[in-house]
């Protein structure tokens, strides 16, 4: 490489790090300036109420699941993991604004017992509806600020029994 780009290279990095020194030891109010950055208050209120989801999670006989992954999903990205106690309940924080047009989904996973996972789909975006992406059959709960979602975790032939139940299958 050519020594007189070398050198800019080494300038421009130079540079770059000590826009990125440590702290200034004199307080912007002795400077007559501002701070570039605010402080921000500790109890300043979110831009959209924090929603939760709690809930229960069992098996098709009634008994508790502890350590159940609970995966938050919006628009295809993992948001949020959680896992139920061994009473088998959860509480999963849901960071995210009602109003945006997106797809919210939890999964429900068993990281002990062989049964299969349960998707819930709270929230569905325009996009995915017009272009068909969930199933009619997909189990849908209405996404609220508060609310209270209760799981069963079912094996592979409960789950087939219950798709042709509902005429899924």
């Amino acid at each position: 490489m050519n020594r007189a780009i070398l050198i800019w290279l080494f300038i421009a990095a130079f540079l770059a790090g000590s826009a990125y020194a440590a702290e200034p030891t004199t307080k912007p109010e002795e400077t007559g300036k501002e701070p570039l950055i605010q402080p921000q208050a500790q109890n300043a209120p979110l831009a959209f109420p924090e929603q939760m989801v709690s809930g229960n999670v069992t098996d098709s006989g009634g008994k508790s699941l502890g350590g159940v992954a609970i995966k938050l999903f919006a628009d295809g990205k993992l948001v949020q993991v959680a896992h139920t106690t061994m009473a088998g309940a959860y509480e999963i924080r849901v960071p995210l604004d009602l109003e945006k047009d997106e797809t919210v989904v939890l999964w429900f996973v068993s990281t002990t017992d062989p049964l299969m996972p349960q998707i819930i789909l709270l929230k569905q975006s325009g996009a995915s509806r017009s272009n068909g992406l969930f199933s009619p059959c997909t189990l849908k709960v209405k996404m609220r600020p508060q609310m209270r979602v209760d799981v069963k975790l079912l094996n592979e032939n409960e789950v087939l029994a219950s798709l042709k139940g509902r005429g899924c299958l």
